[in-house]
C-alpha cells in the first residue's frame, strides 16, 4: 500500500505543479490584458485548489502508513537530527499545509474582490506564493536517487 501511495502521490505532483502553472500564467495574464474574470477563471482557479486538496490527502494518509514516520514517532528526538527523516516527518507536511492554506485563502480573497483586476491581481500573487511554497517543499533530490 505504502509504494502504491508513494507513486500516486509522485505523479499527482505534476499535475499540481502544471495546474499551478497554467492557473498563475492564465491570472497574470488577465491581470495584464485587463480582461473580466469570468467562468474560465473559476474553473481554472477550482482544478488547481482540488487538485492541490486531492494531493494533500493523499499526502496525509501516505503520512500516516509511511514507514519514515512510524520510525520516527518511535524516537522523535533522535529523527529530528536526521536533515532526510526531518524533512519528510516535519518540513515538508508543513511547506505543503501552508501551501494548502494560501491557496484556498487566494481562492477566498480573490472571489470577495471588488473587481476584475483585483481578482485577478490577488488570485495571480496568491497562487504564485502557493507554488513557491509547493516548490521549497517538494523533495528534489529524489529525482535523482534511483
Amino acid at each position: 500500500m505504502h509504494s502504491t501511495l508513494l507513486l500516486l502521490h509522485s505523479y499527482v505532483r505534476w499535475l499540481v505543479l502544471l495546474a499551478g502553472l497554467l492557473t498563475v500564467g492564465r491570472m497574470a495574464s488577465g491581470y495584464t490584458r485587463e480582461k473580466t474574470f469570468g467562468p474560465a477563471e473559476t474553473r481554472a482557479t477550482r482544478i488547481f485548489v482540488g487538485a492541490l486538496d486531492l494531493q494533500f490527502l493523499l499526502g496525509l494518509v501516505l503520512y500516516f502508513v509511511s514507514p519514515v514516520t512510524q520510525g520516527a514517532m518511535k524516537g522523535a528526538a533522535d529523527a529530528m537530527t536526521d536533515p532526510h527523516v526531518r524533512f519528510f516527518v516535519a518540513e515538508h507536511p508543513l511547506m505543503m499545509f501552508l501551501a494548502l492554506c494560501v491557496a484556498h485563502g487566494t481562492s477566498i480573497a480573490a472571489r470577495k474582490a471588488p473587481s476584475n483586476r483585483t481578482k485577478f491581481l490577488r488570485s495571480a500573487a496568491g497562487f504564485a506564493f502557493t507554488l513557491g511554497l509547493m516548490l521549497a517543499g517538494i523533495p528534489w533530490w529524489r529525482l535523482t536517487a534511483r
